[in-house]
């Protein structure tokens, strides 16, 4: 049995959870997706809404992506895994809105104390009709791209390591939940 470099679960998410989710997240502050780097809208061009895993309205969402993560992980990857670490994101992404080729491994806290990011989550909370472009690429063999389902309600992850992107937008609004479950410095 060869191992998945990336699992998909469809619609971990009820249109009604997706509303839910839409009305919580007015209220929390938008923000710039900014990179550790600074900011720069030529590589990263999205709005971000940050809501933490114990959020008590919110909680369920970080209890799905968990519980299909530790799954995923426990039957073929498994990492040492603690948790969040961090808060999860509600992506959006307008027109021209993009993420280029990245690594969702923050470099400089590999081999400290910090928590190291381990599993990428992403919840496609946009019905695939609404927008165009848009498409989460991972390129898993250095030569062709990977393209992750996008139907609505649907949850992907894979390792934090791979690299992938998201196309620019060239029609409508695409909206996305992403989380990383981290744990101890790779050994």
């Amino acid at each position: 049995m060869t191992t998945p470099q990336v699992c998909h679960l469809k619609q971990c998410l009820t249109d009604d959870e997706i509303d839910k989710i839409f009305e919580l997240t007015k209220k929390l502050p938008e923000q710039d997706g900014g990179l550790s780097g600074g900011d720069n809208k030529s590589y990263r061009n999205v709005s971000v809404k940050a809501f933490d895993a114990d959020d008590k309205d919110l909680e369920f969402v970080a209890s799905i992506v968990s519980e299909f993560a530790s799954t995923v992980n426990n039957k073929y990857w498994g990492f040492d895994i603690k948790g969040f670490a961090e808060p999860l994101q509600m992506l959006t992404y307008g027109i021209s809105g993009k993420y280029d080729y990245h690594m969702d491994i923050n470099w400089q806290s590999l081999n400290t104390m910090l928590p190291n990011r381990k599993i990428t989550t992403i919840i496609q909370l946009s019905d695939t009709k609404d927008y165009q472009g848009g498409d989460l690429r991972l390129d898993v063999d250095n030569e062709d791209d990977f393209v992750i389902p996008r139907d609505k309600g649907d949850i992907v992850c894979f390792p934090s390591f791979l690299m992938h992107k998201v196309c620019p937008l060239t029609l409508g609004t695409r909206h996305s939940i992403v989380s990383w479950l981290s744990g101890d410095s790779w050994k």
